[in-house]
């Protein structure tokens, strides 16, 4: 499991008082950069290899309110891997409160001469396989997203 923490700022609160839910995914969006930095997918790498990571598809459940300067934590775990792709699924707590929960895909792209899929690199795929979550665990996660999952080829 991967974490990483943060505070309401006062211009992420709406009309309502509470943090706007376009702030979720910010949250969320900084969650993932800390969980890719640590895997290996840093500035030095994306300088390096011309390669990035994009997001596929995502979904939220909003579960809580959240308010101007509370102290948020999000758990990362990741469900399953392929050479090219990672999904991940996020709890964002406000204290021991689960204020939302995210899943994502995310996909590994060489930007240069044109954005495409690629490969992840060997020793990056290794860290995210050995953090992959085994599937009876992911299976008991409660606000699972509708079936989002890696298809694998039949070849």
């Amino acid at each position: 499991m991967f974490t990483f923490e943060t505070t309401v700022k006062p211009e992420w609160i709406d009309y309502n008082g509470h943090m706007q839910d376009a702030y979720y995914g910010l949250v969320f969006s900084h969650a993932v950069d800390a969980m890719q930095d640590e895997v290996g997918f840093d500035a030095e790498y994306r300088a390096r290899t011309g390669c990035t990571i994009y997001l596929l598809e995502d979904h939220k459940y909003y579960l809580r309110e959240v308010k101007e300067d509370d102290h948020l934590r999000v758990e990362t775990r990741i469900l399953d891997c392929d050479e090219k792709r990672f999904h991940l699924h996020m709890q964002m707590l406000n204290g021991d409160d689960l204020a939302a929960v995210g899943e994502f895909m995310e996909l590994h792209v060489r930007q240069k001469p044109s954005s495409q899929a690629a490969p992840i690199p060997d020793e990056i795929l290794q860290r995210l396989q050995a953090a992959t979550l085994p599937s009876g665990d992911a299976a008991e996660l409660k606000h699972r997203s509708r079936s989002m999952m890696i298809a694998r080829n039949s070849r």
